[in-house]
């Protein structure tokens, strides 16, 4: 979620400054408004909003039940030589057996599923929305003749956002909604957790490099830090024709 706050932050931006070419300086404050310190609690809030949204799905839906403490009793016995009365998970089993050993639907599964990718989508499509928008007000911006400054740093904000949109999608949605889907037409995923743990370590530190990156005023003091200094070599001067000579 904190991508959603990220992109539409971007997206006001880049309305302000559209705005601000085509009405006086003086008559106008744009969007930066919506930047004020009375709006901080509402960016500051999108992040919160979504774990707690995550966290309620989890809580109402996909907490062990004795279904699902049967069905992997035996694969976490196997794999990790622990009893399920000492380990703690959380999950869901679309198709448990029933005390006849028949598959029936658990629909509390569905529910928790259908919970996880909803959250998804609407993060995802917020994204989306402000990655074109931005777009849209990019090119609009270029084609009027800004200055070269003002091209410069609109280009590289927007190639900041795009990138920062596809390292999420690479990273999290796509691995997540196989890690989801897949169960349902009962493939076995299990090889995707090793991959999809590492990635998910991993991508705390991947997501601020766009910005390192693609930002010349964070880019440019970085390179020169990692710069090699350049080592003098010795010199040697000739003797001044004042020299004393003893």
């Amino acid at each position: 979620m904190n991508h959603v706050a990220l992109s539409l932050d971007l997206l006001l931006f880049h309305q302000n400054d559209f705005t601000s070419n085509t009405q006086s300086k003086t008559s106008r404050q744009g969007r930066v408004k919506y930047f004020n310190k009375k709006y901080l609690v509402f960016w500051f809030t999108i992040p919160l909003l979504g774990g707690a949204a995550w966290y309620a799905v989890t809580e109402c839906c996909l907490t062990p039940d004795q279904l699902g403490i049967e069905y992997i009793r035996a694969t976490v016995k196997e794999s990790f030589s622990i009893e399920m009365e000492n380990a703690e998970y959380t999950g869901c089993v679309f198709y448990p057996l029933d005390t006849d050993g028949k598959q029936f639907i658990n629909w509390r599964s569905f529910m928790g599923y259908t919970g996880y990718l909803s959250i998804m989508a609407v993060a995802f499509l917020i994204i989306s929305f402000a990655g074109c928008k931005s777009c849209y007000l990019v090119s609009n911006l270029l084609d009027q003749g800004e200055s070269e400054f003002s091209k410069n740093l609109q280009m590289q904000l927007y190639k900041a956002l795009v990138a920062q949109t596809v390292i999420p999608v690479v990273l999290l949605f796509i691995p997540f909604g196989l890690l989801f889907t897949l169960p349902i037409f009962e493939i076995n995923c299990q090889f995707l957790a090793t991959i999809i743990t590492l990635i998910f370590a991993i991508y705390p530190a991947v997501d601020p490099l766009p910005i390192l990156y693609f930002v010349e005023y964070y880019r440019i003091p970085i390179l020169e830090v990692f710069k090699k200094p350049h080592c003098s070599g010795s010199q040697v001067y000739p003797a001044s024709n004042n020299s004393v000579e003893n």
